[in-house]
C-alpha cells in the first residue's frame, strides 16, 4: 500500500510541472482511513479539458486514481442545488463538492 508522505510528493511534482492547475488529495488517503483496497482521489482545481494531466496522474501510480475536477463538482452542486431550492429543498451540504472542498489537502 502506497503511504500519505508518498503521494503528496507526487502530487507535488505534478503541481510544480503544470501551471495553472491546483491539486489536492482526497478521500481515505487524506483522512487517512485507506486500505489496501482504497483508491487514490486527486482533486483538480483549473481547466477540466487538461485530459493529459489526469492521464499523466494515473500513470504515476500503481494503484487505481480517481480524478475529480473541481470546477465541473461546482457546476453538478450548483445546479443540484438550484433544482432543490426550487422544489422547496434545502440545499445539500453533504454534496461531493462541497465535502471535497472541506476535506482535500492541497499540495
Amino acid at each position: 500500500m502506497i503511504h500519505h508522505a508518498e503521494i503528496l510528493n507526487i502530487l507535488k511534482s505534478v503541481y510544480n510541472k503544470y501551471d495553472g492547475v491546483r491539486i489536492g488529495l482526497a478521500g481515505s488517503y487524506a483522512n487517512n482511513s485507506a486500505t489496501a483496497n482504497s483508491d487514490i482521489d486527486v482533486v483538480i482545481d483549473g481547466d477540466s479539458m487538461r485530459m493529459d494531466i489526469a492521464e499523466y496522474i494515473k500513470n504515476l501510480f500503481n494503484v487505481p486514481v480517481d480524478i475529480l475536477w473541481l470546477e465541473l463538482l461546482k457546476k453538478d452542486d450548483e445546479e443540484l442545488d438550484r433544482f432543490a431550492l426550487s422544489v422547496g429543498l434545502p440545499e445539500n451540504e453533504y454534496s461531493v463538492y462541497k465535502t471535497i472542498k472541506r476535506e482535500v489537502e492541497w499540495v
